[in-house]
């Protein structure tokens, strides 16, 4: 199970399998691994853990491995040979004590000699030198050569020794270990004439003749081993950092990515002897530890903000001293410097890297830290934007839920689940919520969707997944819950998506439909979700509720429903589709002067087909503007025809229109390409639309503008009967407005129904708009409407909806002696 897990001031990371990365605000399920438990609003516990050490020896990391040939070699030849160097000496320099002494100054120099080689032995094997150490050199090399009878053999020691111990510590280092050798050459001198041996011929000329030697002799040791140093870590860090970056190409996982980064610091760590060095983050009132490598094991946890402001400005340098905390994680007395590490994406606070030396830091040691600093931020930001890009293909963009792919991989996952618990799915469709869009536009739409989805989750249990699989359509996996459980839940989303929201000011009340299906043994994940989509059409189709479970019977309703959709589809192709035509004549004489033309639809089968019957599935499935096109273009073609028998008579041509197809500027192309191809006047072609217009996006509306610039009528159909006002008439184009029949029937007997008629016809005619009654079916229909002042009449009285030759026939035979 995936669990959130953050430092104090860090943000909140994502811990999966072991490994650290880190994370958005809110978090779902990246895999099928960790299906649930992990989504936004939902309480996890959160950790603030003590800082960890870098895991030394971890699984994840490719540990450093030198290579043959590098810096490292050049060094090491060196000091062996000097060490050789030196152990020669010693036991050459104890010959003449051993064969010529006795008593108390043989064994001085016998504990000299021993006292030097475990002295020499430890720097070796520590690769440093301790001041205490130097003070034992010079007392061991006065022991010896106090009890040698010959000065030589101790000349050649010193000088040995100062070889030896040039490869270690600074010049200050170098300038105390000569005055201290210089002080023991002296010594040795000034007891000489005490012994037996007797004395130098000229102590004091031999002594000034060996100090300038032994200085030069130590300040040329040094610079070789600085130079020898210098190249050799130079290669050794190149080598480091190219090993680094190799490692880091590999991974995205920030804990890998830190314990690759710790194991390159105890790289540097070991090649020079006594550093320390420590990661820290600045949160402004503390200092908080999250690092540190070996010799920093007394550091508290956390440190006060004025350490990092006593470090020096530049990390290059050996570093400042005084740094009591610092010093007592150290055990001992160091020159510190540090510098800010880049920036993380989303991380709190300043990360410094804090560095220090007994010796002083080299100016190498720190710009190679600095170029590690930067590796394993880079690294780091590469994890970053990796989870990132996770989290995108995981995530709807919009509104933050799981999509459709970790929608399937989750609920593939839940149903793999070796506790066989039950598992639940839910399909939710917001209700005609491109209303929405066409009203208040995309981005208020989308507005919308995100207030839809944190209500979803709200009303949802803290381990369901919700997931948006469409532009208003989502579905919600629930481990564990059976029928009631998941019904109990869907009730629940309803309840809380069908609250009133607010869009800039305005009131949007939302419909919405919930499918349910739960899954049985052997069935799959495809099934599941066929049944609970297959549920949810039903709710859509039920207008007494919201939520349906599925059941057997829905799957026959589903299936031939989609047979339909599916032979709706083909029908213009396979010319199953036919139009047929009503007149509209003059309320005085009756002359024809317009015809409407109604799309039929002779199925196979089923027989013929009013519109009603099939043109809103057609607007779901997109088939439409395929529809509207051919009406559009059969009605003019016959139009043609009949003004070919009778070019004096040429009639107006009404064709209905979807709203829906003004969302194309095609339609616009389509229409004009009509008008050229059957020269037909654009003034004698009316598309009707109805209320709904009204609603349609702003780009809708303008194209209605713009084919009403080229010419053609726009008409109102079944006025009064949607969204009528006068804002209708004044926002639109509108040049003919069409009674509804319900309106028309009932005028004759029922005093409401008349007034409205004489009101739309009023209002419609001091606004410059003719009028259409449709639904006239009486005489005393056609009387009233006359009286009314209507302009046109459209109904059975005259003639039913015919096809073009029976309507050809009755525009010669009947239409002028009607």
């Amino acid at each position: 199970m995936s669990q959130l897990r953050a430092q104090d001031g860090e943000m909140p990371t994502l811990r999966v399998d072991d490994r650290t990365v880190p994370d958005l605000p809110h978090v779902l399920p990246v895999s099928a691994t960790a299906p649930v438990g992990a989504r936004a609003g939902t309480s996890i516990p959160l950790r603030v853990p003590r800082p960890v050490r870098h895991p030394r020896g971890s699984r994840l990391v490719a540990r450093w491995r030198p290579t043959r040939g590098g810096g490292d070699e050049i060094l090491d030849v060196t000091r062996r040979l000097f060490v050789a160097l030196a152990l020669i000496s010693l036991p050459l320099s104890l010959l003449g004590p051993v064969t010529t002494d006795r008593g108390l100054p043989l064994v001085g120099a016998l504990a000299g000699g021993v006292a030097l080689g475990l002295s020499w032995a430890l720097g070796y094997r520590r690769r440093r030198v301790l001041v205490q150490m130097d003070l034992v050199d010079a007392l061991a090399i006065v022991a010896i050569g106090v009890a040698n009878p010959d000065p030589e053999p101790v000349v050649a020691l010193v000088f040995a020794a100062l070889w030896f111990r040039s490869l270690y510590g600074n010049g200050r280092r170098v300038a105390l270990r000569v005055a201290l050798y210089v002080a023991a050459m002296a010594t040795i001198v000034a007891m000489w004439p005490h012994r037996d041996h007797g004395a130098w011929t000229s102590p004091l000329v031999a002594l000034v003749a060996i100090v300038p030697t032994i200085v030069i002799t130590g300040t040329v040791g040094h610079r070789l081993a600085e130079a020898i140093r210098h190249r050799s870590r130079a290669t050794s860090f190149d080598a480091l950092h190219i090993w680094l970056g190799a490692q880091l190409l590999r991974t995205t996982d920030a804990a890998e990515i830190r314990a690759l980064g710790w194991e390159a610091i105890e790289q540097i760590c070991r090649w020079t002897p006594g550093l320390r060095v420590m990661k820290v983050r600045d949160l402004g009132d503390v200092v908080v530890v999250e690092g540190r490598s070996t010799g920093l094991d007394d550091l508290p946890d956390s440190l006060p903000p004025h350490v990092l402001a006593a470090l020096p400005d530049s990390a290059t340098g050996p570093g400042t001293w005084g740094h009591r905390e610092l010093d007592a994680g150290a055990g001992e007395r160091c020159a510190w410097a540090g510098f800010a590490a880049p920036k993380i994406p989303r991380r709190l606070g300043t990360a410094w890297l804090v560095f220090g030396s007994p010796d002083g830091v080299p100016d190498d040691v720190a710009l190679a830290l600095d170029g590690l600093s930067n590796q394993i931020a880079l690294g780091y930001r590469n994890s970053v934007v990796h989870h990132d890009l996770s989290v995108q293909a995981a995530r709807d963009g919009l509104t933050g839920l799981a999509n459709r792919a970790t929608f399937h991989a989750v609920l593939a996952a839940a149903l793999d689940n070796e506790k066989a618990e039950p598992v639940a799915v839910l399909f939710v469709d917001l209700d005609d919520f491109k209303d929405v869009n066409d009203l208040f536009g995309h981005r208020d739409g989308d507005t919308l969707l995100r207030e839809v989805a944190a209500r979803l989750e709200s009303a949802t249990r803290p381990d369901d997944v919700c997931a948006r699989i469409g532009g208003d359509e989502f579905a919600v996996v629930l481990p564990g819950a059976d029928v009631a459980t998941a019904k109990a839940v869907a009730d629940r989303v309803v309840a809380e998506i069908a609250r009133p929201a607010s869009l800039n000011g305005r009131v949007v009340q939302l419909g919405i439909s919930v499918g349910v299906a739960t899954a049985s043994a052997g069935l799959d994940i495809e099934e599941l979700v066929h049944r609970a989509d297959v549920a949810m059409y039903g709710a859509k189709a039920d207008h007494t509720s919201s939520v349906h479970v599925f059941d057997d019977t829905f799957e026959a309703g589903h299936v031939a429903r989609l047979a339909f959709e599916q032979e709706l589809a083909q029908a213009v192709h396979t010319g199953q589709l036919e139009v047929h035509y009503q007149p509209v004549v003059e309320p005085d004489g009756g002359e024809c002067t317009a015809v409407e033309a109604l799309v039929r639809w002779r199925h196979p089968e089923r027989g013929l087909q009013s519109p009603d019957s099939f043109i809103p599935a057609a607007e779901r499935i997109g088939a439409i503007a395929a529809i509207g096109t051919f009406v559009l273009w059969q009605a003019c073609a016959d139009a043609a025809r009949w003004r070919a028998v009778d070019p004096s008579r040429v009639l107006a041509v009404h064709v209905n229109v979807s709203a829906l197809q003004l969302d194309d500027d095609v339609f616009i192309d389509e229409v004009v390409r009509c008008l050229q191809v059957f020269a037909w006047p654009p003034e004698k072609l009316v598309l009707e639309f109805t209320e709904t217009v009204m609603i349609s996006s702003p780009a809708a509306i303008e194209r209605l503008f713009a084919i009403s610039g080229h010419g053609v009528t726009i008409a109102i159909d079944d006025f009064g009967t949607g969204y009528s006002s006068l804002t209708t008439l004044r926002a639109l184009p509108v040049q003919i407005v069409k009674i509804d029949k319900s309106f028309v029937l009932g005028a004759t007997t029922n005093r409401e129904d008349r007034a409205v008629t004489e009101a739309i016809i009023t209002m419609a005619h001091q606004m410059g708009v003719r009028t259409i009654a449709e639904g006239v079916e009486t005489r005393d229909h056609e009387q009233l409407l006359s009286e009314l002042g209507a302009d046109g009449l459209q109904g059975y009285l005259y003639l039913e909806p015919a096809a073009a030759g029976e309507f050809g026939a009755w525009l010669e035979n009947g239409a002028a002696g009607r």
